[in-house]
């Protein structure tokens, strides 16, 4: 009995270990979507890299292909680099609106850049930024550019029609008061462990960068709902969800302290805008923003195994592939 539950310890720190060692060193990764075609083909299985940007201590340990995890209660760290993330980069990075999910696109903006789509033509820094080799548009009319998408991030315009922004970096200053961009500037400070409320008429609620509809389609539990408003007794708010008015904004407390009190605010993190490679058939930042250097997790390095979706035969001829 004995030799027994010496082999379960044996078998229980083994699977530790491995679990670490991808969280760490190594990431497994299952392509869902098609938003990277046909570079990246829904149902690639990938090998990526946890350390070439960096390798972070987990948090939390994730028992792969599941949304359960164990906290580790390491302190958050980042080890240095091999490389920075650099324009063209395929970056696999927690998504920013349900960190369980890891997303996979092309890095098109680096910290500081100027970014503009106009009738499906990305520009960086004014310079036109080509689309990759294996990158294409699913439909071949373009989208007006009138058309303002109510869905595409800080509603500056449609998926193939974007209003120049500039994309965060570390040092950037902003002010904070009653006049601030809260659409841009509330989710950096979340981003960046900030804690934002809205404190008003005795009611407390609690900004978050987490969306409802995206744990509620992971999950399938509606019930995930109850905690955002405009539910009621609602703790927590999206601040995509745009809800806000002006007139709220002087109500807000970061960190405990009035807005009033704070004047300015310094980001402590670079941030990337990531786009998939089939323009058409990609939620990317065009819709939910930033990626902050926090989120960042590695390079996909390799395929070692492929499926197709629609009929699950494996796609041997994928084996071996390197994403670029």
């Amino acid at each position: 009995m004995n030799n027994f539950i010496k082999e379960i310890k044996s078998l229980f720190v083994l699977i530790l270990a491995i679990l670490f060692l991808k969280e760490t060193v190594v990431e497994l990764y299952i392509v869902p979507t098609s938003s990277m075609e046909k570079n990246i083909l829904r149902g690639d299985m990938l090998i990526g890299s946890r350390y070439i940007y960096g390798m972070k201590v987990p948090q939390k340990i994730w028992v792969p292909f599941t949304t359960i995890s164990i906290p580790t209660f390491l302190p958050d760290y980042r080890f240095p680099a091999f490389k920075e993330v650099e324009r063209d980069d395929v970056v696999v990075f927690e998504y920013p609106r349900d960190n369980v999910y890891k997303y996979v696109k092309r890095c098109i903006g680096l910290p500081g850049d100027k970014v503009k789509i106009d009738n499906r033509t990305v520009f960086v820094n004014d310079k036109e930024y080509l689309l990759p080799d294996g990158g294409h548009f699913s439909s071949e009319n373009s989208t007006s550019a009138s058309y303002i998408d109510e869905n595409i991030f800080m509603n500056l315009g449609n998926k193939d029609n974007l209003k120049e922004l500039i994309i965060p970096k570390k040092g950037d200053t902003y002010f904070i008061n009653e006049e601030m961009n809260w659409e841009l500037i509330i989710p950096l400070l979340l981003f960046e462990g900030n804690k934002v409320e809205l404190v008003f008429n005795d009611q407390k609620l609690t900004f978050t960068n987490e969306d409802p509809y995206d744990l509620y389609r992971r999950t399938g539990d509606r019930e995930v709902f109850n905690d955002f408003v405009p539910q009621p007794n609602a703790s927590l708010i999206n601040p995509w969800m745009s809800l806000m008015k002006k007139e709220y904004l002087k109500y807000i407390k970061i960190n405990d302290l009035n807005i009033e009190d704070i004047d300015t605010y310094t980001l402590k993190q670079n941030y990337y805008w990531m786009m998939g490679d089939n323009r058409d058939n990609s939620e990317d930042s065009r819709f939910w923003g930033f990626v902050p250097e926090s989120h960042i997790l590695g390079q996909p390095i390799i395929t070692w195994f492929s499926i197709d979706f629609e009929s699950y035969l494996p796609r041997l001829s994928r084996i071996g592939n390197v994403p670029n």
